[in-house]
């Protein structure tokens, strides 16, 4: 038995992947990166970058934008054109969580379709596409979420992509892949990264979550794609200058943490098990990202997030009942271990 004075001693930050801290590796490579000014193409580092990341994702080209969010903003703007639909899932981060930026600043009209955590069968997204009609906005985007964060980090395996992917390109539709997390769904279905983008028009991916670099995202596509999207990313105000000092820690999230990601998974799994094994209820655990519905202990989910947190555990609310804990390399077995004991006395003593 963990003693209540190890408990409170831990600083275990379970609220999301994007807490993690760069290696040390990162910030030697940091320090000694070459720079040059990006705007001109001039920096060897985010070239080099962006190269690896094109061949990895076995897409034409890439391009360096300092966050999923503006990654995902660019590329709808590069696929779309103002007044234009685009499909989005009811609960996708796009949609749910990028303020708005669809709209306002891309001019485009979210329809949205229902999924069983990510996927949509044929018939539903034919449902979505709007017939030719002088009253109708223009269908010309569909966009996909792998992992997808709201339904609990659920992967899409290869078969469920490449159906969501067939009828838009049946329908000629651009296909565009939310990959903030898609090295965990690589991770969790033993595949290859080609394997999720070989029907898509393009992805972007973050460095700064999983990845543990300290900032950015990659956009992939062909090369028409990528350089309207590097001018969209100057209209956003995101063309950066001596920025290979954080695109040389992009570089190694890349090369390196990938293969490290299953000790997330396994930590996630040990979490939810012991949840389960504790009497709560939690939702499907295949990735990093644990889902713990407390509407039989709380009012509010806040309630036991404060509770964790007057320990130094910290986690976020999902909704009323809901509450997520996202793992990462910064957190171990022994964590895991020292969260359950808390969630057993604060919670069901």
């Amino acid at each position: 038995m963990i003693q209540r004075s190890i408990i409170i001693m831990e600083y275990i930050d379970l609220r999301s992947d994007t807490v993690t801290k760069p290696t040390e590796d990162m910030r030697v490579a940091m320090k000694n990166a070459a720079v040059g000014d990006d705007v001109f193409g001039d920096d060897p580092t985010v070239n080099e970058l962006e190269e690896y990341a094109a061949k990895l994702f076995g897409m034409e080209s890439a391009l360096f934008v300092s966050s999923g969010t503006q990654g995902n903003l660019i590329s709808v703007m590069s696929h779309t054109k103002p007044g234009d639909e685009i499909l989005l899932e009811k609960e996708s981060h796009i949609y749910y969580y990028e303020v708005g930026g669809l709209a306002a600043i891309a001019g485009a009209i979210p329809k949205l379709y229902e999924s069983n955590k990510g996927y949509a069968s044929k018939e539903k997204i034919e449902k979505c596409i709007r017939d030719e009609n002088i009253h109708y906005p223009n269908t010309s985007l569909l966009c996909i979420e792998n992992t997808h964060n709201r339904h609990g980090g659920s992967p899409l395996n290869k078969d469920q992509m490449n159906e969501m992917t067939e009828v838009a390109l049946e329908n000629n539709l651009n296909i565009h892949l939310d990959g903030a997390r898609i090295f965990n769904a690589v991770e969790a279905y033993n595949t290859n990264i080609k394997e999720y983008t070989k029907n898509i028009d393009s992805i972007s991916a973050c460095l700064s979550k999983g990845l543990s670099a300290p900032i950015g995202s990659i956009v992939a596509g062909n090369d028409e794609f990528i350089n309207i999207a590097r001018k969209k990313r100057k209209m956003l105000g995101g063309g950066m200058r001596q920025v290979g000092v954080i695109a040389a820690a992009g570089l190694l999230a890349l090369k390196n943490m990938r293969e490290r990601l299953y000790e997330d998974h396994e930590n996630a799994k040990l979490l939810a098990e012991g949840m389960i094994d504790i009497g709560l209820e939690v939702w499907d655990t295949k990735t990093n990202i644990v889902v713990c519905d407390t509407k039989k202990i709380f009012n509010d989910s806040k309630i036991g997030i404060d509770l964790l947190a007057k320990n130094n555990i910290f986690c976020v609310p999902f909704s009323n009942n809901l509450i997520r804990f996202t793992t990462h390399r910064h957190i171990s077995k022994d964590d895991i271990e020292v969260v359950l004991e808390n969630i057993k006395s604060e919670w069901l003593n």
